[in-house]
């Protein structure tokens, strides 16, 4: 750890684990974009660098062991219900932010852009939050991993 860290990004560093995603629309609908039980892990490094995967649990295999052989159908469904991508992050205090900037991804549009989420930390629990141009407010809670 280097002394240009902030307390608020030392906050991040470690591997935290995906409670849950929730998506509100403006008309206070609640949907689960991944269902009531997504599984995910975010890793935030001290030297900057961050990861993130979700998924939804108990997504169905493929017929075949070998993923090159997966029909269409297999691979639409496997793409539609995961998604991982990393970078580098960085932490804005002021204004309760941390910006993952994107090197990579399985969604190619967020290759090279970067991704603002607002941040909540309550006990060993982190949120990240943000809201869709359409005003859906998004928050996904994640759980600091222990051994």
């Amino acid at each position: 750890m280097t002394a240009s860290h902030s307390a608020a990004s030392q906050q991040f560093f470690g591997g935290w684990n995906l409670v849950s995603w929730t998506a509100t629309a403006p008309d206070g609908t609640l949907r689960h974009p991944y269902g009531e039980h997504p599984i995910g892990r975010i890793l935030y490094h001290p030297d900057g660098l961050m990861s993130a995967s979700l998924m939804r649990s108990g997504r169905a295999s493929f017929a075949s062991e070998n993923r090159h052989e997966a029909t269409a159908e297999e691979r639409a469904a496997a793409y539609y219900d995961f998604m991982s991508y990393f970078g580098s992050f960085t932490v804005e205090e002021a204004a309760g932010t941390v910006t993952h900037h994107v090197d990579g991804a399985t969604f190619p549009n967020w290759i090279g852009t970067d991704l603002v989420r607002s941040y909540d930390f309550a006990g060993d629990q982190l949120t990240l939050s943000l809201e869709r141009p359409d005003g859906t407010r998004h928050a996904l809670v994640w759980q600091r991993h222990s051994q």
